[in-house]
């Protein structure tokens, strides 16, 4: 038998139980209408001790950049009808009118940058990655996974 073996068993015991892992699971038990809560470490978690990445919290606003990129758009003939009133020699005369536009392709751009408002991003049952602080009183929500 290895001595050697049983020392380093010994010492990976005793180093597991000396560090604590800062990451923890967890699962949103309830969230919108300002309101999350999130079960992880045994525990639930409220707004109190969560502090949530910014990206997954509602109303977030993303600014979207290089969106820009030709288009051309083909428009088919289309006939337009309404009423008009003109005015000749003073007297104002009123009917119906009609015009059509004939069949046509534009040529364009997009615009290159735009901003997207998200819903809430966390719904209940999703599993979530938490950052715990050293005294273990306050968790920062990281990410939100799904199942590729």
């Amino acid at each position: 038998m290895d001595p050697f073996a049983g020392i380093l068993s010994e010492m990976d015991g005793r180093a597991k139980s000396a560090v604590t892992w800062p990451f923890c699971l967890g699962t949103v038990r309830e969230a919108g209408s300002g309101r999350l809560v999130i079960r992880a470490d045994g525990m639930d978690l409220d707004q109190d001790e969560l502090y949530v990445a910014e990206y997954l919290t509602e109303g977030w606003t993303e600014q979207l950049t290089g969106l820009s990129w030709p288009l051309t758009a083909s428009l088919p003939e289309a006939t337009f009808h309404g009423t008009c009133e003109v005015i000749i020699s003073g007297t104002r005369v009123t009917g119906t009118a009609q015009v059509t536009r004939p069949p046509e392709t534009v040529e364009g751009v997009t615009t290159d940058e735009d901003s997207a408002t998200h819903t809430a991003r966390l719904a209940a049952g999703d599993p979530v990655l938490l950052l715990k602080s050293q005294d273990g009183q306050t968790y920062y929500v990281m990410c939100k996974f799904v199942r590729w």
